[in-house]
């Protein structure tokens, strides 16, 4: 009979294999995949809010088609759609989050860029214009308002200062007008997520940690990689889109 006790112990083994097994599997399909986690931006996007995206990326292409040799102004009917076409495309892209963190910042695929593009072709003021455009749409489409001088700080304001990038509009040699450009558009919206962090959101802060000192290290978190992220694609891809915008300025 003593035969009988190692298969038995087999026996069990393999009984809590198998619950392991499916305890991993079941871990596996409650936790999502990081392409899910990645994309969950786009599953949670009303119908609305797709329509109004691509009206604006559709409708700024047919309107920018159309359009031919007007008449030279502030705001050309080319410059109203290649900023409608620069939106949409920040807009999708910024719905695409690399890494998230809980109380809100995340690192998106240079959903910065279009615009930097945009205000770097055309200066500062069309630059900060479209940027604070941009900055109420994001809120229309991903809300989070508790008062109307955080809404103003943590959109118009933070978006609108991706248009600082046009101070660099003027320069001689694009890869480096690009980069500083680029890092003042950083440094802009990372001064309004610290100033909004310190004023709105301090009590997340640590106990005995100063909210100044908690917003500094939670923000730059998020921002430092958005920034290096958004710098290396603007040097690979931007000089030639630069030149493109150009011709049709």
């Amino acid at each position: 009979m003593d035969f009988l006790f190692p298969a038995a112990l087999a026996e069990e083994a393999a009984e809590v294999a198998e619950e392991a097994t499916e305890i991993v599997e079941e871990a596996a399909k409650a936790s999502p995949s990081w392409f899910q986690t990645a994309f969950k931006k786009f599953a949670g996007m009303p119908t609305w809010g797709w329509v109004l995206l691509a009206v604006l990326l559709i409708g700024g292409i047919v309107v920018y088609r159309l359009v031919k040799g007007e008449k030279k102004t502030v705001w050309t009917t080319k410059m109203l759609s290649l900023g409608a076409i620069c939106m949409a495309l920040s807009s999708v892209l910024s719905m695409i989050k690399v890494f998230e963190l809980p109380q809100g910042g995340s690192i998106t695929v240079v959903s910065m860029l279009p615009i930097i593009l945009f205000a770097y072709v055309y200066g500062v003021g069309p630059g900060l214009t479209l940027g604070v455009i941009h900055g109420i749409l994001q809120c229309i489409l991903d809300p989070y308002v508790i008062s109307i001088p955080q809404f103003l700080l943590d959109y118009p304001v933070a978006f609108g200062v991706i248009g600082l990038a046009g101070l660099f509009s003027k320069s001689s040699n694009d890869l480096i007008g690009l980069t500083a450009g680029t890092v003042v558009a950083c440094i802009g919206r990372f001064i309004a997520a610290v100033a909004s962090g310190v004023i709105f959101f301090g009590q997340w802060a640590p106990e005995g940690m100063s909210p100044m000192v908690y917003s500094l290290s939670y923000n730059g978190s998020y921002m430092a990689a958005e920034c290096v992220i958004t710098v290396i694609v603007a040097l690979l891809i931007g000089p030639r889109l630069v030149k493109e915008l150009r011709k049709v300025k």
